[in-house]
């Protein structure tokens, strides 16, 4: 699902989205995320921050494991509803190990995100391939 550019570049401005998944007994799980718009799917990195877990026990990537169906929610809240919109991208997730070539994703996520280049981006991302994307703004305000 190719996204036109317009919106590709309010993705590459965008800081934050919510992931949500859902667990073995269908109770929906949603974290704010990092992410990156690469060759038509959305990257998030399980990376190096402080975690209580390891990355395989994190509840986000035992999710998927279980159920590739994910919702990603890209939006950004402003005084002036005028500006408001949000692109909400659902599709199948999978892990990507080092068999995956990351090396152009982790350059878009620390160009995006500078932080990464004093903490860990880790081995592994989330890679999401959109099946349906919907985009709402209120320009007719």
């Amino acid at each position: 699902m190719k996204l036109c550019s317009k919106i590709k570049l309010i993705i590459k401005k965008t800081r934050v989205a919510r992931l949500s998944t859902v667990d073995k007994t269908s109770q929906p799980y949603s974290i704010p995320v990092v992410f990156v718009y690469y060759k038509n799917s959305f990257f998030i990195p399980l990376d190096e921050k402080t975690k209580s877990t390891k990355t395989s026990n994190l509840r986000r990537v035992k999710n998927i494991e279980h159920n590739p169906q994910v919702c990603l929610l890209i939006d950004e809240y402003t005084e002036n509803w005028n500006d408001l919109f949000y692109i909400l991208i659902k599709g199948k997730a999978e892990l990507i190990h080092e068999k995956y070539n990351l090396k152009h994703v982790h350059k878009l996520l620390v160009s995006k995100y500078p932080q990464y280049m004093k903490i860990g981006i880790g081995d592994s991302c989330i890679r999401i391939n959109p099946t349906k994307v919907t985009i709402w703004n209120n320009e007719s305000l």
